[in-house]
Order: structure tokens, then C-alpha cells, then sequence
């Protein structure tokens, strides 16, 4: 995933693995160090049991907030459930928008950044968060894998058949059977009634797979 984003932008480098308590940079570490910290991110139950069924929660941030041109990945990989529908999820997040990461803050950009995320985990779902959007979301929200509001979404092959995009939505079908779907092709401002409407039309067209049952085999 790293390898791909690097050669998207040279801002996607200098990585810190962020797991549940710290932050560990990346560059001197192996793959079995890789392995044990995601391992430290295993889903757990509400007493804290290990609940490896329900995936690892891990992420990484590219440590360019100082500078305005900071990026985070958060994953949520490894679900193992037999109902197998909810397995890889991916999200990209920004910080606010402003002259310093003007030039970040694009389609250009972000859009290959989103399906690279796509590929690397063969995700069931990808979406890239713009500075500010989290905060507008209906709350309380439930302790389950669920798509928000988002500037871009992906939705995998297997999925996409269930989705009815929105017409105030930017849509594309991919190649491979894949759906799309961008709220403007403006940089997102989460302060703009627009991007925000067409974000929010966006998120019902999703309410189909957000109605699917947690944890699946329920």
C-alpha cells in the first residue's frame, strides 16, 4: 500500500505506523515488526476479549501536519466471519484545507490515492475524508464498520449492484465493475452547503449496506 502511494506523490512517504496507543515510524521496521503491531490492533469485545473474527484496526500517518500536507490511512483488515462480506475497509483523511497542501487536496491526487488503497487490500469499501466532514456526522454511531459521509467512495464489484447512485453525484462505473462516487471535483470543503449536500445524498445512496447485519454471522 505504502509503495503505491509513494509513487502517486512524493508527499505519501515518511510513515508512522499508528496503532491503538502509539505511533512506531516505519522505515527501519521488518515485516514480522509490522505483523506483531498490526496484531496489536485486533478487534476486541466490550470486556476486551480478543475478537479476531471482527479484523484489525491499524493506520498510518505520512507526519507532514506541521506543514499542512498531512495525510492518515486508517485500515480495518482481516475480518473472518462466514458470512465473508465485510472484509477490508480503507479510508484516507486530510487535514484542513489551507495554501500549504492546496496542491494535495486534489482529484488529481486523491482519487489515485483512494484506489490504490482499494487495491492493496481488495478493499469492500474505500473513501477519502476531507478535514471536518467526521464531526458532521449523525451521532452516536454504532460500534460497527459503517460508510459516512465522504468527499470520494469506492464500492467493490461484489457490492456495487446494491447501490443506486445519486444524480447530484459525480459516478463512475471501473473496468472491473467497481463504483465510484465523488461529491464534487472542486476541493471538498466541509464548510460548503453544496459539497456537503451532494456528500449527504451520497450517504443515503449507501444505506443499503450499511443495513447489512454486524457482526455478519448475527
Amino acid at each position: 500500500m505504502l509503495e503505491a502511494l509513494s509513487a502517486i506523490d512524493p508527499v505519501f512517504g515518511n510513515w508512522t505506523f499508528l496503532g491503538p496507543t502509539k505511533g512506531t515510524p516505519l522505515a527501519p521496521l521488518g515485516k514480522d515488526d509490522i505483523a506483531r503491531l498490526i496484531a496489536e490492533g485486533v478487534s476486541r469485545e466490550d470486556d476486551g476479549t480478543p475478537f479476531p473474527q471482527a479484523g484489525y484496526q491499524f493506520g498510518a500517518s505520512n507526519g507532514r501536519k506541521r506543514t499542512g500536507r498531512g495525510v492518515k490511512v486508517r485500515i480495518h483488515a482481516g475480518t473472518s466471519f462466514a458470512a465473508n462480506y465485510l472484509i477490508n475497509l480503507a479510508h484516507l483523511m486530510t487535514e484542513p484545507l489551507d495554501e500549504a497542501n492546496a496542491s494535495l487536496i486534489n482529484l488529481k491526487i486523491l482519487r489515485p490515492a483512494m484506489l490504490a488503497l482499494a487495491s492493496a487490500w481488495d478493499t469492500t469499501w474505500c473513501q477519502v475524508s476531507p478535514w471536518g466532514i467526521e464531526a458532521l456526522e449523525t451521532q452516536p454511531r454504532p460500534r460497527r464498520p459503517l460508510l459516512g459521509l465522504a468527499w470520494m467512495t469506492y464500492i467493490s464489484p461484489r457490492f456495487a449492484p446494491m447501490v443506486t447512485p445519486p444524480r447530484s453525484a459525480i459516478v463512475e462505473r471501473l473496468p472491473d465493475g467497481a463504483l465510484l462516487m465523488i461529491a464534487t471535483e472542486d476541493r471538498f470543503d466541509a464548510t460548503n452547503p453544496a459539497h456537503l449536500a451532494v456528500a449527504r445524498d451520497i450517504e443515503a445512496a449507501l444505506a443499503p449496506i450499511n443495513a447489512l447485519p454486524w457482526p455478519p454471522d448475527a
